[in-house]
């Protein structure tokens, strides 16, 4: 009787294992690839380090594994990989050559997971329309190379929402992330360096923007006409451009920024056509202009916040109306005059900005010439402090006395983008130094023992 039951159970064994090793293939070629995708019983696919020629579809369910060095090169028209299947996972690609506008891997399908992919010399880098619950992780994405071609997109999600963008890197990019028509997305951790915008949003709603690094682009953020979206604790450094800011808000309501690091920018911060936002425990450092808040922007609240070093620490168009304290606490700026005689939280007189030049010259814009000029850095003085009649566009009724402590998680310092091929020099020199200390050194000994 046992014996009966081991030979079934052992013919059960062999059948599953059979079946089991029929769901995993290894493929080494193009042909060996494609034939593994069009086989319904192959659920992982294993590629062998080596060169893949696209383009390719994937059309079902389906887990793609590539070895170290596993490349699929795109023919430079049309997308290079297409996911037209729920469920697919990919991961530890590089993926090049996509045509002029097309990506690099292109999404349709829903729930796609893709992630230790490294996309080069594309257009786009992932496009996902039309499909919802991805998820793109650990990946390095660039366009094309050189200035003459056209760049596009790091991560292009158009209609495709509930989609999580985390940890990936992109550099030399139209937008790193471009949001549209996409809601409940979030954009955490990632690094972009030398884009047009950081993370771009269009006509969105309820989208996390947290914990990323956005350096040298024109805009860390252009957020447009979108709702409900949360900035929070980002870091904003050296975006110099003439137009550009760290964070800009246009047509967008009802979000916060909070805890962000906004540093050495051209433009700290920009309000536009923005409404019933919240801006608070943020650090506006060393930009030319601390928070510029333009047209129609109103109903914004805008308290213990951090201005230090800016040039201009908040302009604002006169006909607009915004809340700079709440529960008697202001914000702190570093060039407001410490008065303080009851010796609590904030200084005993109001900070007031209205920067009468910045109103001049959006009427007259020749009198740009005279920007920063000890006139005009005079005349915005007096009004701050004297009792005279002024047009006093904002007005912080409790200034703080000390900056407000930010909770704010470590970046990557701006060291980092200091070209260290500078170091290998200094290094040889030192060495050389040592080298020849030790030479002269061993001579002396051996010239004295004779």
């Amino acid at each position: 009787m046992y014996k009966k039951i081991g030979w079934i159970l052992l013919f059960l064994s062999l059948i599953l294992a059979g079946k089991a090793s029929a769901q995993e293939m290894t493929a080494a070629s193009s042909k060996e690839l494609k034939a593994a995708l069009s086989d319904p019983q192959v659920s992982v696919i294993k590629l062998q380090s080596g060169i893949y020629e696209g383009n390719i579809l994937i059309e079902r369910k389906v887990h793609i594994i590539g070895d170290k060095g596993t490349r699929i090169l795109g023919t430079e028209k049309g997308h290079v990989l297409t996911i037209a299947a729920d469920d697919v996972i990919v991961e530890n690609l590089e993926v090049e050559g996509s045509g002029s506008q097309n990506a690099g891997i292109y999404v349709k399908g829903d729930r796609a997971y893709l992630h230790h992919i490294a996309l080069r010399n594309v257009f786009h880098g992932i496009y996902a329309r039309n499909s919802y619950g991805h998820r793109f992780e650990n990946n390095l994405i660039t366009s094309f190379h050189g200035r003459n071609r056209h760049k596009g997109f790091g991560i292009y999600l158009v209609e495709a929402p509930n989609t999580a963008v985390k940890e990936n890197y992109f550099y030399h990019t139209q937008d790193g992330v471009y949001v549209s028509y996409s809601d409940f997305c979030e954009v955490t951790g990632n690094i972009m360096f030398k884009a047009r915008y950081g993370v771009h949003t269009m006509d969105s709603r309820n989208i996390l923007i947290a914990d990323n690094q956005v350096t040298e682009s024109i805009n860390g953020l252009m957020i447009m006409q979108s709702y409900e979206v949360f900035i929070l604790e980002n870091y904003f450094f050296k975006n110099t451009e003439i137009d550009g800011a760290g964070i800009f808000i246009y047509d967008t309501f009802d979000s916060k920024i909070s805890s962000n690091i906004v540093k050495g920018n051209f433009r700290g911060i920009i309000l536009e056509h923005a409404k019933r936002n919240r801006l608070e425990f943020n650090n506006v450092l060393r930009n030319d202009t601390g928070l510029e808040i333009g047209k129609n922007s109103n109903d914004n609240t805008i308290y213990l916040n951090n201005f230090s070093g800016n040039t201009r620490q908040v302009i604002s168009e006169k006909d607009n109306r915004n809340l700079f304290s709440k529960n008697n606490y202001g914000n702190y700026f570093d060039d407001h005059h410490l008065l303080n005689l009851d010796n609590d939280h904030k200084v005993d007189f109001a900070y007031k900005s209205g920067d009468v030049f910045y109103q001049m010259a959006d009427d007259e814009p020749l009198l740009q010439v005279f920007y920063q000029s000890p006139s005009v850095e005079l005349w915005n003085m007096i009004e701050q402090y004297t009792p005279i009649p002024s047009q006093a566009f904002i007005i912080d009724e409790s200034p703080l006395a000390e900056p407000v402590p930010v909770k704010q998680k470590k970046f990557i310092s701006e060291k980092n983008h200091i070209n260290h091929s500078r170091e290998f020099p200094i290094i040889l020199f030192f060495f050389l130094i040592t080298l020849a200390s030790l030479l002269i050194f061993n001579f002396g000994r051996k010239h004295n023992e004779i």
